[in-house]
């Protein structure tokens, strides 16, 4: 599975990890589940890997201290969800 929504935060995920990380640890694994998404096809896998994403940033949920390129890449990541399920 690869769309734009997907590749924009693949990009940034490591990103923001290395910025925000040390008060973000969820950003590791965040990171993690974006590119095994895009190595999976559809199915059962990228199912489970969205339910994963959704349970480790609190349904997208931003902290306050989200940097637009936090911001840009959860939205990317919530998109691709939507997208998946549409």
């Amino acid at each position: 599975m690869t769309d734009q929504n997907l590749a924009r935060a693949a990009e940034l995920a490591p990103l923001i990890e290395r910025v925000h990380g040390e008060n973000h640890p969820e950003l590791t694994r965040v990171r993690e589940i974006t590119l095994a998404l895009q190595e999976v096809g559809n199915g059962t896998r990228t199912v489970e890997l969205f339910n994963e994403l959704r349970t480790v940033t609190q349904d997208y949920a931003l902290p306050d201290d989200a940097c637009e390129a936090f911001e840009a890449t959860y939205q990317a990541l919530e998109r691709a969800d939507r997208q998946r399920t549409a």
